[in-house]
């Protein structure tokens, strides 16, 4: 059976949507407001998520004048927000669904913290979507470095041969793939 490893942020979930949600309701809730000039601003500085946490809290405080000890406790508020916030790509399960119909064997590969990464599958109710889940942190190999595809297939019981990726992120997702031997 061929692999189908997906991505789960911005691919699987709509973390891009996620993400703007939470900024509005943050802005609102500590400013009275939220205008769209500051929540561009702080999508910015989340680097679409694919930057470190700490460094994304630099930016918030930055734009935000929040001081340093108000910076661990932004991540925070904002990895619960964007998770309560979160949801799922549409039509992302019937892809799923269709893909495992077809002969594939869908299976995560991500980058991420544990216990947000599980938290984000559990709500999006993908257990019985997918075979199984790759995290960057429980690995200690992250996309693009190919060594998590490897790992991710093993982990399925199964060859990257006609195993495909499928990402939002050229670089991470797709570039990392190729390396691997994956479409």
């Amino acid at each position: 059976m061929p692999m189908l490893f997906v991505d789960l942020d911005n691919t699987i979930s709509d973390r891009a949507s996620s993400f703007r949600r939470w900024a509005a309701n943050y802005l609102t809730n500590r400013y009275g407001r939220a205008d769209n000039e500051m929540i561009e601003a702080m999508i910015i500085a989340d680097g679409d998520g694919l930057l470190p946490k700490p460094q994304a809290a630099a930016g918030f405080a930055a734009l935000l004048g929040l001081d340093a000890s108000e910076q661990a406790e932004i991540i925070a508020v904002m990895r619960a927000g964007t998770l309560d916030e979160l949801q799922p790509t549409a039509g992302i399960t019937e892809a799923l669904d269709a893909a495992r119909a077809a002969g594939f064997e869908p299976f995560i590969v991500t980058n991420g913290r544990v216990p947000q990464q599980e938290a984000k599958v559990a709500k999006l109710g993908l257990a019985d979507h997918i075979g199984g889940m790759v995290i960057s942190e429980a690995v200690g190999v992250a996309k693009p470095d190919p060594e998590i595809f490897r790992i991710a297939a093993r982990a399925a019981g199964h060859s990257l041969d006609d195993g495909w990726m499928i990402g939002d992120s050229a670089e991470a997702d797709i570039c990392g793939a190729v390396a691997a031997g994956l479409n």
